[in-house]
């Protein structure tokens, strides 16, 4: 079990801060703290793929390349508690950012399970979701309101 509590840190947060800390946070600058992998204030197709991998290897618990629905049960409830920390607007935007790695999302040939190499396919779609600008890459500005 202890194997699913750290992930959640790769999901959508930088770190496991109590929500109050995420507070004074915006969902964009977790987002970034997160996914920007090297700092540079623009998360870039490559850095999304790398840090989806990241994120898929911490709740494949068997290692077998596959999220099936008991590793899903894990995945949706760290995604939702990361939600969770926010209100209102900023809720509907962690909620986007969220969707994008749900199992609807990922599941593209319907069969109930997830392979990496499927997971990893969902993250071009995912940066279009949201590119607000439509730049190619993921910064602050995708998630002003």
């Amino acid at each position: 079990m202890k194997r699913h509590l750290i992930p959640a840190i790769f999901v959508l947060t930088a770190t496991a801060t109590a929500t109050a800390a995420l507070a004074q946070t915006t969902p964009g600058d977790q987002f970034m703290q997160s996914w920007d992998l090297d700092g540079n204030g623009a998360a870039t197709l490559e850095e999304l793929r790398e840090m989806r991998g990241n994120v898929f290897m911490a709740f494949d618990a068997d290692q077998n390349d596959i999220l099936d629905a008991d590793e899903y049960v894990y995945f949706d409830e760290a995604r939702a508690n990361d939600v969770a920390n926010y209100e209102a607007d900023q809720r509907d935007q962690m909620q986007a950012v969220a969707d994008g790695m749900n199992l609807t999302a990922s599941d593209t040939d319907g069969n109930g399970i997830v392979g990496r190499e499927e997971f990893l396919a969902g993250t071009d779609g995912w940066l279009a979701e949201l590119d607000k600008d439509g730049d190619g890459v993921i910064t602050l500005d995708d998630f002003a309101m």
